[in-house]
């Protein structure tokens, strides 16, 4: 925790008021940080022990400093905040409401990356969690048994015409974004796609078992559509067009 001292400070201001609160050597008042870091030789040179407070150089809402010649004295001199004197001293929160959360501070430890061009991917109403997950995964070439390219034949000798997988997922982020439900639905095909080849790929790795095309085909065709009969759609042209491609049955006509 103590290592993160350095990254919430980032996050805070000290706002002089009679000074009799802040430590003059030791405190984040200066813009230069704590004074006792970036001039170790203040006391000595100042007179000013490192026990001091703010109050020892302020005189109602006046600077008063040891007079010197020394440099970075005089830098420091040169750099000083307003002053409040009627008020007491405070630490704020940098952040739009002037409150600390917790929110605010993860922000400011861990900032946000920007946003990456596949993240309408990983959404829409049909996603299923753990598929989007491995997705996720796989967009960062994070999975363990990516360690090897994706076989590029099938067992009965056909050649996949080969695509980038980079390439593929830059036209499948352009292609099926939005919000229309034959797009989302295209979505969580890839991601249960890419799932159940990961999948496939453990078990023949660690169990020494494997599963034809054909039922892995299923199982990701399967999953979408229990994943579509369970969303409930309300009727709509979308809806009818989805229900249509995806060869299911309007519930109303069952």
């Amino acid at each position: 925790m103590l290592k993160l001292r350095p990254l919430l400070q980032r996050g805070v201001v000290y706002k002089v008021g009679d000074g009799s609160s802040f430590s003059l050597w030791q405190d984040i008042w200066h813009e230069r940080g704590p004074l006792c870091l970036s001039y170790p030789r203040g006391p000595a040179v100042t007179g000013l022990p490192l026990s001091s407070t703010l109050s020892s150089v302020l005189q109602g809402n006046q600077w008063c400093w040891p007079a010197s010649t020394d440099t970075d004295i005089v830098e420091i001199i040169s750099q000083l905040p307003p002053t409040q004197p009627s008020a007491a001293d405070r630490i704020c929160w940098i952040s739009n409401s002037g409150q600390y959360t917790l929110q605010s501070a993860k922000l400011l430890i861990q900032p946000t990356n920007p946003r990456v061009h596949w993240h309408g991917l990983l959404q829409g109403k049909f996603k299923i969690p753990r598929h989007g997950f491995i997705l996720w995964l796989a967009f960062l070439n994070k999975l363990s048994t990516m360690d090897q390219p994706w076989v590029p034949t099938a067992a009965n000798g056909f050649q996949w015409p080969y695509v980038d997988w980079k390439q593929g997922i830059t036209w499948a982020s352009k292609k099926w974004r939005g919000n229309h439900l034959v797009n989302a639905a295209l979505r969580a095909t890839l991601a249960a796609l890419v799932y159940h080849i990961w999948a496939e790929r453990n078990q023949r790795k660690f169990s020494a078992t494997s599963s034809s095309a054909e039922s892995i085909s299923n199982r990701v065709l399967e999953d979408v559509r229990m994943r579509i009969m369970a969303a409930e759609l309300p009727s709509s042209l979308q809806a009818r067009i989805l229900y249509r491609i995806w060869k299911l049955v309007w519930p109303v006509e069952q």
